[in-house]
């Protein structure tokens, strides 16, 4: 699974975890008892934790991994805290085999 975290945000640490928390949830949730979520648990769950530079970048990613018919999507913020509300802060790539997500992220920059 590849977490997507919006950098041009300004979200501080405790922000960013909790988004990227939600994003993983969110994966494993909306893939649960799929061939590639009972791989992903028994590899160990992998995650990484890349960073995108737009909403805009951000959604091209998530399109892309759709397209691929890889599961993807992008988590919207509640706006309590540090971003307006409904501002799209994480998204995530996966659970899948590696080789299906490299070929979607493996442009990006670790976070």
């Amino acid at each position: 699974m590849v977490l997507l975290v919006r950098a041009d945000l300004g979200m501080g640490r405790g922000k960013i975890a909790a988004q990227a928390a939600h994003a993983a949830v969110t994966a494993a949730l909306s893939t649960l008892g799929s061939p590639a979520f009972d791989a992903w648990v028994r590899d160990g769950q992998p995650k990484v934790v890349c960073r995108v530079e737009s909403a805009e970048e951000l959604h091209a990613v998530v399109e892309r991994a759709l397209g691929s018919g890889v599961a993807a999507g992008i988590v919207h913020d509640a706006g309590r805290t540090q971003v307006e509300p409904g501002t799209p802060t994480c998204g995530w790539v996966g659970p899948e085999r590696a080789e299906r997500i490299d070929v979607i992220t493996g442009d990006l920059r670790l976070l």
